[in-house]
């Protein structure tokens, strides 16, 4: 270990540093705050107080003030000696219309139908099975389907993470050997646009349940993609469309325990020819002591899913191998997103 860093740790205090990261859930539950009232929109065009924003988003002005006071402690918004507010570069990723914003992200976390079950954590890690279906009765999906703005809320979150995922997807990986890319529960089909853009001579694919489909259609519409790309109605569980040449599928096989995922995979490995590309885009599970996204999401999984889980690189080549597929490399993208590589055998 080198030196400055041996030193630097030396000089932390265990039960300050112990203590920060505890309280960190203060901190989130505040950001979701300002996020659901849009607090970072109303300070686009500058500095405010706390009883003109109050009056904006319909809140009480005193304790709206205690929250923006705590959050400019964590260089989240910034207080002038007016006690106004004003944006700071993190608050900056709060606004609705930012490049990257990660507003929807901040809302979903801050969910009931997610810190409850998060709250019942000690329940999934005693049994084994979802806090989610211990709180709520039901899984994640048929509360989201149930659920109508919980849905809404839970897309909106996927597309603002996806924003930084797709483009580094497809810039990272070489897609340019493949005629027609089928991506298998697609969503309203951003993945599939950034691949198509990146690559004009390609032709594409969705597939996933009717109600997202119809999504589908409309936002490849508005990208211009129509005409080269086609939307399936289908069910992953029970086949996938021929006629592709390479198969996707992104943040899906982590939903699911090693059976469905493989039901899922051997399904696409029926739909293709031998040689057919198979790419999961994936968190990876980082070795040991090392922090990474994946080993959080990996619990988000536990305690949220029926069985999902985040996987290793050995771990994907077993489901790979169990579907009839030999996994080849693993690709690592400009995010924490991989591309699982593999083949029909």
């Amino acid at each position: 270990m080198p030196e400055a860093r041996r030193a630097s740790q030396s000089a932390v205090d265990p039960r300050e540093a112990m203590l920060q990261v505890i309280n960190a859930g203060f901190v989130s539950q505040c950001v979701y705050v300002a996020a659901k009232l849009g607090v970072a929109d109303f300070l686009s065009d500058g500095p405010k107080a706390c009883e003109e924003l109050a009056v904006e988003t319909s809140v009480h002005a005193p304790s709206l003030y205690r929250v923006m006071r705590a959050l400019a402690g964590v260089g989240i918004f910034c207080e002038d000696a007016q006690g106004r507010f004003a944006l700071t570069p993190l608050s900056e990723a709060l606004r609705s219309n930012a490049e990257a914003s990660v507003r929807d992200w901040a809302i979903l976390r801050g969910e009931d139908f997610v810190w409850r079950p998060w709250g019942a954590i000690l329940e999934s890690v005693r049994t084994g099975r979802p806090a989610f279906r211990h709180v709520f009765e039901k899984g994640p999906f048929e509360h989201l389907r149930d659920d109508e703005e919980a849905g809404r809320i839970f897309d909106r979150a996927r597309r603002s993470i996806s924003g930084r995922t797709f483009p580094a997807v497809a810039a990272g990986y070489d897609f340019s050997g493949i005629h027609t890319l089928l991506d298998v529960g697609g969503g309203s089909g951003g993945l599939l646009t950034a691949i198509l853009k990146a690559n004009p001579r390609m032709q594409g694919i969705l597939a996933d349940l009717p109600r997202v489909v119809a999504r589908a259609k409309q936002e490849l519409k508005a990208a211009d993609l129509g005409g080269r790309c086609r939307c399936v109605e289908t069910d992953m569980f029970e086949s996938v469309p021929e006629g592709a040449g390479a198969v996707i599928l992104a943040s899906v096989i982590h939903d699911f325990d090693d059976e469905r995922s493989i039901q899922i995979l051997k399904n696409c490995r029926q739909a293709v020819r031998p040689g057919a590309k198979l790419l999961l885009v994936e968190l990876m599970i980082a070795p040991p002591n090392e922090p990474h996204l994946s080993k959080l999401a990996d619990i988000d999984m536990l305690v949220l899913t029926d069985g999902g889980r985040e996987r290793s690189e050995s771990e994907y080549g077993a489901l790979y191998e169990a579907a009839g597929f030999r996994q080849t490399r693993v690709v690592a993208t400009d995010s924490p997103w991989s591309v699982v590589e593999g083949v029909a055998v």
